[in-house]
């Protein structure tokens, strides 16, 4: 809604304050970059201690909480939304210590230095995009490990465990980025311990996937279209379970808390001109 209404001034501090994380998903970010830029230097021949790891993750994690404060305190400053059970946050040590252990583990991890070891490795950005049957996906593998004909598109997880048919979903989108013999190894962090899955999708299980994709797309055109540029939330479906606020990233700003008539009429109020 923020970016349907960017050009209202209230909607465009609600865009800025859709990019404010808490500090644990800041701190899976941190993982996740920090173990790509390790790949990355050791492909060009740069191996890291321990303690340089620490250190970049430190560094890391807080410009990433420091870029957060900023955004809150701006937000917070200008009044137009309340968002004040939002407080600022500081990189604490053991959160730190944490993301350093589950770094190292990957790094170090059998199947993860065998890929190292040998071959070439190119860094995939997370915004290359891949067009299939007239439709954008984004969904590109975090590097891709090429070694005697063979090659392997790697994905990392940190923000936990998929389901099993989340999964397959997700593999069968990557396999949009390589050939038709490649394989797709994916990283999950759960509970500090990283699980990797390796497959090979199959074409149903990609056209299965491209299907879904498409169907995801004409709702989210639709429901465009419905809102419309007056901004009518009417005819936007809230959540019907809890479980659905649990998993989103942005629970925290949203008014719902407090009951979901007033969080309809606070929506109203914000966004429509």
């Amino acid at each position: 809604m923020g970016e349907i209404s960017q050009h209202h001034p209230s909607g465009q501090d609600l865009l800025h304050a859709f990019e404010i994380q808490t500090p644990w998903i800041l701190l899976h970010q941190t993982i996740r970059l920090i173990v790509l830029d390790y790949v990355e230097d050791y492909a060009n021949g740069t191996i890291w201690s321990v303690g340089l790891l620490r250190a970049k993750f430190d560094n890391d994690f807080t410009q990433l909480l420091n870029k957060r404060n900023a955004t809150l305190k701006r937000i917070q400053e200008k009044g137009r939304i309340n968002i004040s059970n939002v407080q600022r946050s500081h990189a604490e040590t053991h959160l730190i210590e944490m993301g350093v252990e589950a770094s190292i583990n990957i790094i170090q991890h059998p199947e993860f230095v065998s890929l190292l070891k040998q071959g070439s490795i190119k860094r995939i950005e997370p915004t290359q995009s891949i067009i299939s049957n007239g439709v954008r996906v984004y969904n590109s593998p975090d590097f891709i490990h090429h070694t005697e004909g063979t090659e392997t598109l790697v994905k990392l997880n940190p923000f936990g465990e998929f389901s099993a048919s989340r999964r397959q979903r997700q593999a069968a989108l990557l396999m949009l980025y390589g050939g038709k013999d490649s394989t797709i190894l994916q990283f999950s962090l759960q509970q500090r311990r990283w699980n990797i899955k390796k497959t090979i999708p199959t074409d149903v299980e990609v056209n299965d996937a491209m299907s879904l994709v498409r169907l995801d797309l004409e709702q989210m055109e639709k429901l465009y279209s419905l809102v419309g540029k007056n901004n009518n939330l009417d005819k936007v479906p809230l959540a019907d379970s809890y479980r659905s606020c649990m998993n989103c990233q942005v629970r925290f700003i949203c008014p719902s808390k407090d009951g979901l008539e007033r969080a309809k009429a606070e929506q109203f109020t914000l966004m429509c001109v």
